[in-house]
């Protein structure tokens, strides 16, 4: 599928179309609902999904995460019943890490006392990798 724009003026002479500009979609993928609510443990987490995405260029390709269920009612910033969207992070070539959950870093009460945590609390969200043309 390509995505582009396409601006004429008045007199009908293109100012903008889609050669200037054109978004070609190369993969796209599901990711689901964090099942049974939010999740969440002691310590830190490493793991990822490890999404291998065949003609993706870092300098050339990008993801658009966009969730499949918006809230009705303005969010605050916390983790909600919403969820959040999950991230990313490219690991070079055609390799991607997305992550479902957030580490933390929670104070105790105690003085300047920390605790390591992790959040899940993922919503369904479908994220598309494009290539720019």
């Amino acid at each position: 599928m390509i995505y582009g724009v396409e601006i004429r003026s008045e007199i009908n002479i293109a100012t903008l179309d889609m050669t200037d500009f054109t978004l070609s979609k190369i993969a796209s993928m599901d990711i689901p609902a964090t099942s049974g609510g939010m999740k969440s443990g002691k310590g830190t987490r490493t793991d990822y999904i490890t999404w291998n995405i065949p003609g993706y260029e870092p300098g050339k390709c990008f993801l658009i995460l966009t969730p499949k269920v918006y809230a009705g009612n303005p969010q605050n910033g916390q983790i909600s019943d919403w969820g959040v969207l999950p991230t990313y992070r490219e690991l070079g070539g055609s390799s991607i890490a997305i992550y479902t959950y957030c580490n933390r870093r929670r104070p105790t009460g105690v003085g300047s006392n920390y605790i390591d945590e992790w959040i899940e609390r993922a919503c369904a969200t479908v994220i598309e990798a494009v290539r720019v043309i």
